[in-house]
């Protein structure tokens, strides 16, 4: 990125992403291969006045090391407690948290042995089983965004790499970004009033579920009946509004998790277990995953299916129709921070209990449940949306709302 839209781009994620304040701490969690835009949001931070940065690295790189190389499964389960004692600082003390999505090493861990990396990923939510609860109920700021690089950028656009491809890659991104504007920070506030507008249309309509209809979905999703949907900004325990993901186009809600039925045909490729799948389809009877299927690597899907008894259910169901910028590119990014923002998808795992009006009750996963708030240690988007899907909504009296008409909005 050339120096003014780096600069454009760090201060949109500080000021509008975790909204920083001045004298809070941040952390910044990034891969190797996108260090220097993570020591450039660092010195933006500071020059907005951050009390204190802790950079933070990690390299696909060396997980595949571990695996390839550890054959016992106590090793191989072996985290130290400093990221935990880390992971408390940061939740008691009100620090920003940033993760720079591992773009560069986007294959690394393709083919990687994956009866091992289960065991390893287990272990890691496990560990981090407490800032994920932090991350979903909002209790800090907390953002996600990429960084283009060159093998991003040669996977996006199935070029070589090089600096003209990454160059042309930024050019798209910088649109989707939206940082071709006068007054990003302006631009992005303004989305989120419209993204926060159609929410509480939707949450309004007093729906009791969503029918997904296109070719290969015939999908039913039941609601909770107390359920908010939410969309743009969320509200930390600061009181401060932060935008988790940055780009962002969706509405979202949780799901009754217990209600889901029908088949539905996922329309993008997604990263599971760090393995690109494509084809993939569910079966779902009420609530759970019953039948799968995928192209190929079935079972890397089996074993994410498996991961714990939460994982082969909805924890979210996400509304985004073609007026996207995302969707607009007209590129597959290979991540889902921007794939999700292209089409409707559904999550399963863990529900957010942030869409709930007694969120601050469900610290448990037995009063998540009892609420119909899905609880797992994952949570995974697969987009089932297209310009040939329909949704209608069914509101608790029965009268059936037109929500989606070929993949575009019609409230």
């Amino acid at each position: 990125m050339k120096e003014e839209i780096v600069k454009k781009y760090c201060e949109l994620v500080l000021r509008v992403g975790v909204n920083l304040y001045k004298g809070q701490c941040l952390v910044i969690n990034s891969s190797t291969g996108n260090m220097e835009f993570a020591l450039k949001l660092a010195e933006t931070a500071y020059e907005l006045g951050a009390k204190y940065v802790e950079l933070i690295t990690f390299s696909n790189r060396l997980k595949k090391s571990r695996v390839e190389n550890i054959s016992d499964e106590k090793e191989l389960e072996f985290i130290p407690v400093f990221p935990t004692v880390r992971n408390f600082e940061m939740i008691s003390n009100d620090w920003a948290y940033i993760r720079v999505d591992n773009l560069e090493e986007i294959d690394e861990l393709k083919n990687i042995d994956a009866e091992k990396f289960g065991i390893l990923t287990k272990k890691e939510l496990e560990i981090n089983s407490t800032m994920s609860a932090a991350v979903s109920g909002a209790k800090i700021p907390w953002c996600i965004v990429g960084a283009p690089g060159p093998l991003w950028a040669a996977k996006v656009l199935a070029q070589e790499p090089s600096g003209k491809t990454t160059d042309k890659f930024t050019d798209m991104l910088v649109k989707v970004l939206r940082l071709d504007k006068s007054d990003p920070v302006a631009e992005w506030r303004s989305l989120g009033e419209k993204l926060i507008s159609r929410s509480n249309i939707l949450t309004e309509m007093n729906l009791d579920k969503l029918i997904f209809e296109g070719p290969g979905t015939n999908l039913e999703i039941g609601l909770n009946k107390d359920t908010n949907w939410k969309g743009g900004p969320a509200i930390a325990a600061n009181g401060r509004a932060f935008i988790p993901n940055i780009p962002t186009e969706e509405v979202f809600t949780t799901p009754d998790f217990r209600r889901t039925n029908g088949k539905v045909k996922v329309t993008k490729p997604v990263k599971v277990l760090e393995n690109s799948l494509t084809g993939i389809w569910f079966e779902f009877k009420d609530g759970k995953v019953i039948d799968f299927g995928a192209d190929s690597n079935r079972e890397i899907l089996e074993k994410f299916l498996n991961t714990d008894d939460g994982a082969g259910y909805l924890g979210e169901v996400a509304l985004v129709d073609k007026n996207s910028e995302v969707h607009k590119s007209g590129l597959i990014f290979n991540s889902i921070l921007y794939d999700e923002n292209a089409a409707c998808h559904i999550a399963l795992g863990r529900g957010f209990p942030t869409c709930f009006p007694n969120k601050d009750e469900l610290t448990t996963p037995e009063e998540m449940k009892k609420y119909g708030c899905n609880y797992s240690l994952v949570h995974t988007d697969f987009m089932i949306g297209s310009e040939v899907i329909n949704v209608t909504g069914v509101t608790q009296d029965g009268k059936k709302v037109e929500i989606i008409k070929d993949g575009e909005f019609k409230i």
